[in-house]
């Protein structure tokens, strides 16, 4: 047998409910950021986002296959320049819940931008985002 684990659809919709439940645990809506550089270990501190776009309260819905789908309520104004290379889902509190890679469309990464090297003044628009487990 591999190393891979497969959860039931049951287990998987109840870690997407405890993913959601925690980004919505706070008064102030859940954030995604992206970054340039590299991820701090062990979801350590991080420099100041490129840019920050505002989740919907609640932060998204879970669907019959357990896809945890996030909506976006605004528009994120890039702050400065740089290259996207991650980003991070945190709580209305700033405490992180998800790490992932960024990349351009195809690459393969967890969040996939049209255009990965931001400039100042630019907005990101969530269009669609959808977090699932094997």
């Amino acid at each position: 047998m591999s190393d891979v684990i497969r959860y039931a659809l049951a287990v998987r919709r109840a870690r997407a409910l405890a993913v959601l439940n925690t980004l919505d645990g706070a008064s102030k809506p859940a954030k995604l950021l992206l970054y340039g550089g590299a991820p701090p270990p062990d979801f350590g501190p991080a420099a100041s986002a490129l840019v920050e776009i505002v989740l919907s309260k609640p932060s998204g819905t879970i669907s019959d296959t357990a896809e945890l789908i996030l909506t976006g309520a605004t528009e994120g104004m890039v702050s400065a320049a740089g290259r996207a290379a991650w980003a991070r889902l945190v709580t209305g509190d700033g405490q992180p819940v998800a790490d992932m890679d960024v990349g351009l469309p195809g690459a393969g990464a967890a969040v996939e931008l049209p255009i990965v090297d931001l400039q100042p003044g630019a907005l990101v628009r969530l269009g669609g985002a959808k977090l699932l487990e094997p």
